[in-house]
């Protein structure tokens, strides 16, 4: 399951998911190093954010058993009207697709309730034509799926889901179950995992791999991982071509007042400040994940990436009112006003 969760805007966000099994001899693990051959299934995910709440993409799955082609395309929009990114226990997401293998038009509403260390994910999944089928005939169909997790602390989570067609043709239950855990101090995160589907579009989720093999076949399971890669902004990316020109900081000079803005909970802490002109203002990161600190109009000032413990200052000389962002977390905003 995807979930609720959607990229943050002018951000490009991809998404890379491996299955693989081992068929020849007994199926066993053990047989890599003899007849043993590993059969894989990935599945790439692109997504852009277009504004607050909602993001354009496509998946595509080079391996697919339950398409027209072993090429799954699927371009698909997503929003999310109600999110639950600041605090909130629900969030809900919509998603429009088109399966181009299956020449499907694929629809989810998923919601998403939180409370505490646990999250609980629902979906209902609607297909025109789910399954490659000879012409002139439909395959319409609809899925039901559910998801549950558990975070053992910030950065690690065990989670499973479960999908099964209820309207349509018959399938197997999709099914996964794995460790999910971000990489400390980055936007990345890793999932590793055991399923019985190979394509992640959202047709290939929603029925296991078994449906489309003889009924004497045993059902095979798939292992595998996920990597998310946000860019985070593209203009962190500049810093590989011309790494001093996003750096400007000056020094504190002797007798200048100091004031200090904290960044912690992904936001700045004092979003509106006031100060007269010479004031230095450093910006502590008090969070486990880098940020910046980078002007709406960009001026000739603003940090390069903030590590976690580690802090940026700029003497304003000049009045004015200076609005700034974060690059990997464009929520996230301020306003330093000097007169």
């Amino acid at each position: 399951m995807t979930g609720t969760w959607v990229t943050s805007p002018a951000n490009l966000h991809f998404q890379f998911a491996h299955r693989f099994t081992i068929v020849g001899g007994d199926a066993d693990v053990s047989d890599i190093f003899g007849d043993g051959k590993i059969v894989n299934y990935p599945t790439f995910d692109v997504a852009v954010g277009l504004f607050d709440g909602a993001m354009a993409g496509f998946r595509y799955s080079s391996n697919s058993v339950g398409a027209g082609s072993f090429n799954e395309w699927q371009p698909y929009l997503k929003v999310a009207p109600l999110r639950s990114l600041a605090g909130g226990p629900i969030s809900l997401a919509l998603t429009g697709a088109w399966n181009g293998a299956n020449q499907s038009l694929d629809g989810e509403l998923a919601v998403e309730a939180r409370s505490g260390r646990l999250f609980v994910t629902a979906a209902v999944r609607g297909f025109t034509d789910i399954f490659d089928l000879p012409a002139g005939s439909n395959d319409e169909a609809l899925a039901l799926a559910g998801g549950v997790g558990f975070k053992l602390n910030r950065y690690l989570t065990l989670a499973g889901d479960v999908a099964d067609l209820v309207v349509g043709p018959d399938g197997d239950v999709a099914w996964s179950a794995g460790l999910n855990f971000g990489i400390p101090f980055t936007p990345h995160t890793v999932s590793i995992m055991a399923t019985n589907v190979t394509s992640g579009t959202m047709a290939g989720v929603s029925a296991g791999a078994r449906t489309f093999l003889p009924d004497d076949a045993v059902s095979p399971i798939f292992w595998g991982f996920e990597f998310t890669v946000p860019f985070s902004g593209f203009a962190r990316w500049g810093e590989i071509f011309s790494p001093d020109e996003l750096r400007s900081a000056s020094a504190t000079l002797p007798g200048r007042r100091v004031v200090e803005i904290d960044i912690s909970g992904v936001s700045f802490k004092n979003r509106e400040l006031t100060v007269s002109p010479g004031t230095t203002v450093r910006w502590v990161n008090r969070d486990p994940v880098a940020h910046t600190v980078t002007p709406d109009d960009g001026g000739g000032w603003g940090s390069s990436m903030i590590g976690p413990g580690e802090t940026y200052q700029y003497t304003f000389e000049r009045p004015g009112e200076y609005a700034y962002h974060c690059i990997p977390h464009p929520f996230m905003t301020g306003v330093v006003i000097v007169r």
